[in-house]
């Protein structure tokens, strides 16, 4: 009565961890940048903290969308 489900692939399973750390990595980055350069620029406090939180997720979405769309092998249309 035990069926046990197939096992992931540990390869594509570590690349996509991989991945994640590294837009986790990239998304911090982004807003210390931002932060320091709109700080520097005399910028307020509350617009600053909303540009600096609301950039870094649309750049990375961005990028997960281009490679979507033109990096990721799809499949073929079928007939």
């Amino acid at each position: 009565m035990s069926n046990t489900p197939n096992p992931l692939n540990k390869q594509s399973l570590s690349r996509a961890s991989i991945v994640g750390i590294g837009l986790a990595v990239l998304g911090i980055a982004l807003f210390l940048v931002l932060w320091i350069v709109f700080g520097q620029s005399g910028m307020e406090t509350l617009p600053r903290l909303i540009v600096s939180l609301c950039v870094p997720p649309a750049i990375i979405a961005a990028l997960i969308g281009a490679y979507v769309l033109f990096v990721r092998p799809g499949n073929p249309p079928q007939s």
